[in-house]
C-alpha cells in the first residue's frame, strides 16, 4: 500500500464548484519566469507610449486599515416595504454598519440583471430596478460618505448578461459590430456535445458561443479592443458616481492564459488610477495556493486570500499549522510581485466567508469555533471583509441563495425591514427561522452574543492598528494552543494572542509584569497563570520586545503515524472505475495514481501517514471532480462534523479509521 508523507498545510476544494465564482486552474508558472514576463510586459507598455501603471500616482492607503463589511442588498434591509433590499433601506442602515465598527462597504452586484443574484449583467450603466433608482443609489452614496464609510461595488465583466443588448444583436446579426464582443466556435454540429471535448459552450439558434460559468453568462472577448474601452468606460462611470473602488468578480478567468490576464488587469488599474488614485481594486482570484494568488499583485493592489480562508477553519477546527509563519512568506511573496506597480502597497484581503461560500456557523457547527475563527480573522494581518450575518452567526449552504438569506434583524424574523426570499429566488428559505438566537435583536447587549464577540473584536483592532500591517511573529505553545506577538515601529508596546483550538480549557503562566488582558481588562504579573476557555481568545497587552508568557516546547514524537482508511462505497458505484483519496498531501489532484484506493473484500483501503497530531482534511472522487463523495442530501458536508472536507488528526499509530461514502455527486 502507497505511504505518503502529509504537510500541515490543507485548502478546501468544495469551492471548484460554486456558481459564477470558481477558481480557475492554470499551470504553475515558475517564480522567475513570471517576474520576467512582468518586466517584459512593462517595458512592452512603455515602448507603445502609454502610461505605466508605476509611474501613475496610487493612494489607496486608506485601505490597509479598512474593514469591510459585505452586503447583499437584496437581502439586507427593505426601505419602501416590498420585502426587497434596496438602497432607501442600505442608507437607513448605515449607523448599523458604523456602530459594528466597519469602515467600508462592499456591495455585491447592484446592476440591472435579469436573476436575483446580479452577476449577469443587462446593464452596466443602470442599477437593479428592484433596489431602486439612480437617484436613490446616489443618495445611499453620499450618505455612506458623510459618515466617513467607503463604498466598492462589484465589478462583473469576464460576462454578460445573454439578455444584455450586445449578446442579443451579435445573435441576431453576426455582421453587427457586437458579434466580436463574445467568443464564438465554428463547431458544424453541436449535437449536444461540447465542441472539441472542452466545457463551457453552449448553442442557442445554431450558433455556439462561450459560457464558462453559465449558459445564460456569455464570455466577453478581452482580444476585441472595443471590448476593453467599454470595460474602462463603466469604469469611469462608476468613479464618476463616487464609488470608492471595485471587487473584481472572476479575475482570473478572461483568458486561458494567465498572463495575458494579469496584462489586462493591469490596462485596467492603469485606467482606474488615472481617473482616482485613492481608488481600492480587490480581486476574486480564487486558488487553492498563495503562490498563485501571488501573480496577480503585479496587477492588482488586493486579492481575496482564500487559502487563508480555509486554514482559519481549519485551524478552529483544531488543525495544527503554524499560521502566522505562512502569511509572513506569502506577503513576502505578494510585496515582490507588486514592485511592478511600483511603490504602491499589497494588500491581502481576508475573510473567513463570503456569498459564494457555506456560512461559517454552517461549516464549523458550533457557535464558539465560530467565534474562534472571527478571533483568528481579526488578530491576523491584513484587511478583513465580514459577509453580512456572520456577525449574527447566521447559517446557510448550498444552494447559493441559501447562503444569501435575509439578515436577521428581529426574533420574529419579520418586521419593518424584514427582507424575504421572493419569487426572484431560486429556492425557499431553509434557515431563517423565529426566536432561534440568530437575530439582532436577540444578541444586541448580549455580553456573550456572536454580535458583541464580532463587536470587541472589531474595537480592538481598530484601537490597534498594529494588527493590520504589524510584524507578526509566532511562538511556542501547548498542544492545542497557537500563540503569536504582533508589534509595530510606531508603537511602544506589543501584543501576545493565543487562541485555544480545542474543547477543553488551557493555561498559559504569565512571566512579566504589568500585562493586561485586552478582552477582560483582567491584571496580570510574573507567576500569575491564565486561564484559557476552550475555543477561547486572549489578547494580553505587554512591553514590547519581550514575551509576556512562558513559551512551551511540546515533545512530539520524532516518528510518522500511519493511518488506514477501510472505505465503504455506495451500492451504485460503478464497477472498473478507480477510488481515489484527495487531499492537500498531493495538491488535491482529483486522480492521482498513487492515491488509489485498493479493493479488500466488500471495502477499499489506502495507508498513508503524517505527523503526531497533524490534522489534515481530505475527501474521495472516482478521478473528477464531477465524480466527488456527497452526503446522502446531495451536499458536500461529509463526516461527523459536517464539514466540506472530512478530517482526520494522527493521534495514534498504525490506526484504522472506516469511513463510509454516502453518495457520489454524479448519481
Amino acid at each position: 500500500m502507497f505511504k505518503k508523507m502529509m504537510m500541515f498545510l490543507f485548502l478546501s476544494t468544495f469551492c471548484l464548484f460554486l456558481f459564477a465564482c470558481s477558481p480557475t486552474d492554470d499551470a504553475n508558472i515558475d517564480v522567475e519566469e513570471a517576474e520576467e514576463v512582468d518586466e517584459k510586459e512593462e517595458k512592452n507598455v512603455e515602448k507603445e507610449g502609454i502610461i505605466a501603471l508605476a509611474d501613475l500616482e496610487q493612494d489607496y492607503h486608506w485601505a490597509k486599515e479598512a474593514i469591510f463589511y459585505q452586503i447583499f442588498v437584496r437581502s439586507f434591509f427593505d426601505g419602501d416595504g416590498d420585502g426587497i433590499g434596496d438602497f432607501a433601506g442600505l442608507k437607513q442602515q448605515l449607523s448599523y454598519v458604523e456602530e459594528l465598527g466597519a469602515n467600508a462597504i462592499w456591495l455585491m452586484p447592484m446592476k440591472d440583471s435579469k436573476s436575483y443574484h446580479g452577476y449577469d449583467v443587462t446593464d452596466y450603466y443602470g442599477v437593479e430596478p428592484d433596489y431602486g433608482t439612480m437617484e436613490e443609489f446616489e443618495s445611499f452614496l453620499n450618505a455612506a460618505h458623510e459618515r466617513d464609510l467607503k463604498v466598492i461595488i462589484d465589478f462583473v465583466v469576464n460576462h454578460t448578461s445573454d439578455e444584455h443588448e450586445w449578446f442579443q444583436e451579435a445573435l441576431a446579426n453576426p455582421d453587427s459590430e457586437y458579434r466580436d464582443y463574445y467568443i464564438w466556435d465554428n463547431h458544424e454540429s453541436y449535437n449536444g456535445e461540447e465542441p472539441n471535448g472542452e466545457q463551457g459552450w453552449h448553442e442557442v439558434d445554431g450558433q455556439i458561443y462561450s459560457g464558462h460559468f453559465n449558459v445564460d453568462m456569455p464570455d466577453l472577448n478581452y482580444d476585441n479592443p472595443a471590448v476593453r474601452e467599454e470595460i474602462k468606460q463603466m469604469a469611469s462611470f462608476w468613479l464618476d458616481k463616487g464609488v470608492d473602488g471595485f471587487r473584481i468578480d472572476a479575475v482570473a478567468d478572461i483568458y486561458d492564459d494567465r498572463n495575458k490576464t494579469i496584462e489586462w488587469w493591469r490596462e485596467f488599474n492603469t485606467h482606474v488610477k488615472s481617473e482616482n488614485p485613492q481608488a481600492f481594486i480587490v480581486g476574486e482570484t480564487w486558488y487553492h495556493s498563495s503562490e498563485d494568488i501571488s501573480f496577480y499583485y503585479s496587477a492588482l493592489e488586493s486579492n481575496f486570500n482564500f487559502v487563508l480562508t480555509e486554514e482559519i477553519i481549519g485551524m478552529a477546527n483544531g488543525m495544527t499549522v503554524d499560521i502566522v509563519a505562512e502569511l509572513n512568506d506569502t506577503h513576502n511573496r505578494y510585496e515582490r510581485f507588486s514592485n511592478s506597480r511600483g511603490e504602491a502597497p499589497a494588500i491581502d484581503s481576508t475573510m473567513i466567508g463570503n456569498h459564494d461560500m457555506d456560512r461559517v456557523m454552517t461549516r464549523l457547527g458550533s457557535e464558539e469555533q465560530a467565534k474562534l475563527a472571527a478571533s483568528l480573522l481579526f488578530t491576523l494581518p491584513g484587511t478583513p471583509f465580514i459577509y453580512y450575518g456572520d456577525e449574527l452567526g447566521q447559517e446557510g449552504q448550498r444552494p447559493d441563495d441559501n447562503r444569501r438569506e435575509p439578515f436577521q434583524w428581529y426574533a420574529a424574523a419579520e418586521g419593518e425591514g424584514m427582507t424575504v426570499m421572493d419569487e426572484h429566488f431560486f429556492h425557499p428559505s431553509q434557515f431563517t427561522h423565529p426566536n432561534d438566537g440568530i437575530s439582532l435583536e436577540e444578541q444586541q447587549g448580549q455580553a456573550e452574543s456572536m454580535y458583541e464577540h464580532y463587536k470587541k473584536l472589531i474595537q480592538i483592532r481598530t484601537e490597534n492598528p498594529m494588527l493590520f500591517t504589524g510584524e507578526y511573529q509566532s511562538f511556542e505553545t501547548d498542544l492545542g494552543l497557537y500563540g503569536y506577538t504582533v508589534h509595530s515601529d510606531e508603537e511602544n508596546y506589543q501584543l501576545t494572542v493565543i487562541h485555544n483550538q480545542r474543547n477543553e480549557q488551557k493555561t498559559v503562566d504569565v512571566i512579566v509584569d504589568d500585562v493586561q488582558e485586552l478582552w477582560s481588562h483582567s491584571e496580570y504579573s510574573s507567576g500569575d497563570a491564565v486561564t484559557i476557555a476552550p475555543y477561547q481568545t486572549i489578547i494580553l497587552h505587554s512591553a514590547k520586545g519581550i514575551l509576556p508568557v512562558e513559551e512551551v516546547v511540546v515533545e512530539i514524537p520524532d516518528e510518522d503515524y500511519s493511518v488506514t482508511f477501510k472505505v465503504t462505497l455506495p451500492e451504485n458505484t460503478p464497477e472498473g472505475e478507480d477510488i481515489y483519496l484527495v487531499g492537500e498531501f498531493n495538491g488535491w489532484n482529483e486522480a492521482d495514481p498513487d492515491m488509489i484506493l485498493e479493493p479488500v473484500g466488500d471495502h477499499y483501503e489506502i495507508t498513508i501517514e503524517g505527523r503526531p497530531f497533524e490534522m489534515v482534511e481530505y475527501k474521495f472522487t472516482r478521478g473528477d471532480w464531477s465524480k466527488r463523495e456527497q452526503n446522502s442530501e446531495g451536499v458536500d458536508l461529509i463526516g461527523e462534523r459536517q464539514t466540506q472536507n472530512r478530517i482526520y488528526t494522527f493521534e495514534e499509530d498504525d490506526h484504522v479509521f472506516e469511513v463510509t461514502i454516502e453518495r457520489w455527486a454524479d448519481q
